[in-house]
Formats: C-alpha cells, structure tokens, sequence
C-alpha cells in the first residue's frame, strides 16, 4: 500500500511538472531546481564489495560460529551431567541430601551457561554496531567527499525494493565510491563486472 501511494505520489508530481506553464525559452518558471545533480549508488553492491566490510563481516560471522560452537559444547556436557544425575536419581542411588546437592550444582551449572550465552551475545552485538557505525562514517565521509568534488547535491541509494523505483544508470556512482573506498582500505579498486 505504501508502495501505491508513493508510486500514485511519483505520477502526480510528474504530472504537476509536465503540465507546468513553460517560458519563450521552454523552460520552467521557477529554475530553483533547474541544474540540480542527482546520482545514486546501489547499497547492496557497496556493502558486497567494500572489502573493509565484507572483512569485518566474515570476522563477525568467524566470531559468531565460535561463541555458538563454545556453548553447545557446553551445553552437551551439562545435558550429560543431567542424564547421569537423573539415571543415578531414578536408580535410588543417590541419598535425598546428595540429590539436592547435585540439583543445586547442576543449577547453577546451567545459569552459568545461560549467564555466559547473554554475555557473548551481548559482546557480539555491541562489536556489531561499533563496526558498524565505523564504516558508515567511512562511507559517509567517502560521499561527503565526491559530492564536493563533483558538485552533487543529492547522492542517493538505489536498492532493490527501496523507495526508488528506477534509475537511469548514467547517474550511479557506485563503482566510483567502491574504488574510493576499496583504495582508502588500501586494497585493488573493483570493476564493475565484478558487482554484477
């Protein structure tokens, strides 16, 4: 619905715009965005290539197996201790006091474990986003810098379902702002057949 509306809203704004009176010249009346330029790059293709993120990226990812690998370990050593307590519980070898001793210990075991599983998530999380917001300053700062160069007065992002519709592809820029990027990371600039 959403998508209607702000297509319906593209049609009407097109409409307005051709219908607008034109001067002797043919242009429009009001010139105030008459020389505008618009480019946009594709965000899907910079955060697949940017090489400092796809990095960053398989780290987390390398970080994130590990901590999962760690606690289900763990977690099968607990899951054993626990079916050996219950078979020795069940076979009446264990006195009423060793019982409550080993529930005790078993639960705090598996608090430990849940303690430990919140803290590495927590981590895991927290490193995201500093990663994150790193490398969209980057980016941010990488486009502030070609706007400048190149006059832009709007870099938008093109992605596949976004609020774009269509673009011509004379104005992306995405592979201009990888090579920046890719060279400021100090590795080889991309070419754009390797983005499709």
């Amino acid at each position: 619905m959403k998508i209607l509306n702000l297509f319906l809203f593209g049609i009407g704004m097109l409409s307005m715009i051709s219908c607008a009176p034109k001067n002797d010249a043919g242009q429009d009346e009001d010139d105030s965005t008459a020389g505008l330029k618009i480019v946009y790059i594709n965000g899907d293709s910079i955060l697949h290539n940017y090489s400092e993120f796809r990095s960053a990226s398989e780290n987390m990812e390398e970080k994130q197996r590990n901590a999962e690998e760690i606690l289900q370990i763990k977690g099968a050593e607990l899951e054993k201790e626990i079916m050996a307590y219950q078979r020795k519980a069940q076979a009446g070898i264990l006195s009423r006091n060793e019982m409550e001793v080993q529930e005790r210990r078993l639960g705090a075991k598996q608090q430990a474990l849940l303690n430990e599983r919140d803290q590495m998530t927590d981590s895991l999380l927290s490193e995201t986003t500093e990663i994150n917001d790193r490398l969209q300053k980057i980016i941010k700062e990488k486009l502030e810098e070609i706007k400048k160069q190149e006059g832009y007065d709007f870099i938008l992002n093109y992605a596949e379902g976004g609020q774009i519709l269509i673009a011509d592809e004379k104005h992306d820029i995405t592979v201009r702002v990888l090579e920046a990027l890719n060279k400021g990371a100090g590795k080889d600039t991309m070419k754009k057949d390797s983005m499709q």
